[in-house]
């Protein structure tokens, strides 16, 4: 269930990235894609609220990927990371229905709504991921998209003072995150949640 909460916002960003932008009917099509993928994965993280059993405080719907040999990925969810998964999937259709009307009729309404398609799948792997080391990794892969939906789609004079300012405070505080789950790694000489 936690693969599919993933891989739909990034079904969708595909289907988006397939629609010319020359008419506006494929720009509403594309609006309302986006819209319908990021509900379908609200509607996913209402079901695993619903299935969720709190009596336990053992991860549950653990999905584990090890088809790369360099790579092992596990992802599960646990009482605290079901509230923000719960959060992030109930902000983004509301933060695509809100710009609904302010995408501009240009071809950079398409690569927005890419981005925030995107940015759902990494805040979602940053809360599902079992591993400290695929946290940080996850954390930082928010912060390049997040810089370029400011920078580009931003308004006013200081949308470029502002996105420099969140990168440099968000990359600096993150290493203070590296250098702990260094020292982590150095006592328990693993990554994983589950020690």
């Amino acid at each position: 269930m936690l693969t599919l909460l993933l891989i739909v916002p990034l079904i969708g960003s595909l289907f988006i990235l397939n629609i010319q932008e020359n008419s506006i009917k494929n720009q509403i099509k594309m609006k309302n894609i986006a819209i319908l993928t990021s509900v379908i994965n609200f509607i996913i993280s209402i079901y695993l609220w619903l299935n969720f059993d709190s009596n336990t405080t053992q991860f549950q719907f653990v999905s584990e990927f090890d088809y790369l040999t360099f790579c092992h990925l596990n992802f599960g969810i646990d009482g605290i990371s079901l509230y923000f998964v719960l959060l992030t999937t109930f902000i983004t259709p509301i933060a695509i229905i809100s710009n609904y009307n302010n995408l501009y009729t240009n071809s950079n309404m398409k690569y927005f709504l890419i981005s925030f398609l995107v940015l759902e799948t990494l805040q979602l792997a940053l809360f599902l991921v079992l591993d400290l080391l695929l946290f940080y990794i996850f954390f930082e892969s928010v912060l390049p998209i997040l810089f370029i939906i400011i920078i580009v789609y931003g308004s006013g004079e200081f949308r470029f003072r502002s996105a420099n300012l969140f990168f440099l405070y968000t990359l600096f505080g993150s290493l203070f995150m590296l250098l702990a789950i260094l020292q982590i790694y150095s006592y328990t000489l693993t990554t994983d949640f589950q020690l």
